[in-house]
């Protein structure tokens, strides 16, 4: 129904993955500086080296440039999928283990708790069940699809309502597969990090802010997974759930993707507009009566527009709970509030998840674009009932090749 959604987690999910690695970076262990030795002794010793040494030496420059991120266990984009989706299970003294995401475990490195992980980004793309053959024949066939689409527009040949929904659901399938190309697939079996502290010691030494009862695992005072379904959303509209394991044994997949206002955040809204924008292409299409012809013009209008104000209200709601307009208002004007918006980015979250505004401004929106997808979808349908001839017709490839 909603694509461009899904698209949103995935981007979302990847901008998590890559604030991981920078996070890493301090660390990161030292790396062998094998393309210096092979340097020095290749121009030390050129004058009496034998071909073979000289040969062995440019293959060992060349492989230290090619595989050096795993020769030093460098932390990845990969690393940071794998973290953030459970990957990492942390398991205390006298403790039941639960899991740990890419923050928490860079907050237990770098106190000592456990050590860094020796896991390379290939270690840990063997963990995912991803088959290679089946995506690149998904992308074989998606690309196949859209060759057709691109022939009937040049041979000016109809092209149905079906089709391009189909084409903008590829797109964003397409758009989805280099989102998480590096994200491992359905592991089953994540990595043990053993630690000789207590969860009890570790709480403790954490101090005042890890006084607070935990919702899903003990180091929620580090991140706490929001925001999400379960901790903000399920509270705030008061529904009653039943009780849950804790600490949680895996993590849930209903965070909502924390994208900002970066490259990520623009491509997004970009592609998402241009998603909506790509119905208008239909405007003028045979359609079995008038009224339904109208009706899909008034759907794509309300889609994009719904896009649109979402976008808006989003931006603008997720800037005050992550404090990103004050940080930007101090750092602007050098307010003396700067040093003091950190340590209230938690509290003003958990307050402004879901204003008052918000709720009346998303409502009346969230229900038209219901109803604009719905009809958009059963139109597809309805549509096929009565096609122009020219539907029914191929391209001719004949017509691309040249001829004389």
């Amino acid at each position: 129904m909603a694509p461009e959604f899904v698209l949103a987690f995935a981007t979302g999910q990847k901008v998590e993955a890559k604030k991981s690695v920078e996070q890493f970076k301090d660390l990161e262990l030292p790396r062998e500086n094998t393309s210096r030795t092979a340097d020095s002794e290749f121009s030390r010793h050129s004058s009496i080296q034998s071909v073979r040494e000289k040969f062995v030496a440019l293959v060992t420059r060349i492989d230290d440039k090619l595989h050096g991120d795993e020769k030093a266990h460098r932390w990845t984009i990969r690393h940071g999928f794998y973290a953030n989706m459970g990957g990492f299970v942390l398991q205390p003294r006298e403790s039941a283990a639960f899991p740990i995401n890419g923050k928490q475990l860079h907050w237990l490195i770098k106190r000592g708790y456990v050590e860094y992980p020796k896991m390379t980004a290939k270690e840990v793309w063997d963990k995912s069940k991803a088959d290679g053959f089946q995506k690149s024949l998904t992308c074989l066939q998606t690309g196949w699809f859209i060759i057709q689409i691109v022939g009937r527009a040049i041979q000016k040949l109809p092209i149905t309502t079906l089709e391009i929904t189909t084409l903008s659901f590829v797109l964003c399938t397409l758009v989805m597969f280099s989102q998480w190309a590096n994200k491992p697939l359905d592991v089953e079996s994540p990595t043990v990090l053993t630690s000789s502290n207590s969860i009890a010691e570790i709480l403790i030494e954490a101090g005042n802010v890890a006084s607070q009862p935990y919702k899903q695992t003990p180091l929620d005072f580090i991140d706490n997974q929001t925001p999400s379904w379960l901790t903000e959303v399920q509270p705030h509209l008061r529904f009653r759930t039943g009780p849950r394991m804790r600490p949680l044994p895996r993590f849930t997949n209903d965070r909502f993707p924390v994208i900002g206002a970066g490259p990520d955040a623009v491509f997004l809204f970009l592609f998402t507009m241009a998603y909506c924008g790509l119905h208008f292409v239909a405007w003028d299409f045979d359609f079995p009566t008038s009224v339904e012809r109208y009706l899909w013009r008034v759907a794509s209008i309300a889609i994009a527009a719904c896009a649109f104000i979402f976008w808006v209200c989003e931006t603008y709601q997720d800037g005050h709970r992550l404090g990103r307009w004050e940080r930007w208002y101090a750092k602007l004007f050098h307010n003396e509030r700067n040093g003091r918006i950190d340590t209230m980015e938690k509290w003003r979250r958990n307050r402004r998840f879901i204003p008052v505004w918000e709720v009346i401004v998303m409502t009346p929106v969230t229900v038209v674009y219901t109803l604009a997808r719905t009809y958009i979808v059963v139109e597809v349908f309805l549509s096929q009932r009565s096609l122009p001839i020219g539907a029914f017709s191929t391209v001719q490839w004949s017509e691309f090749v040249p001829h004389f």
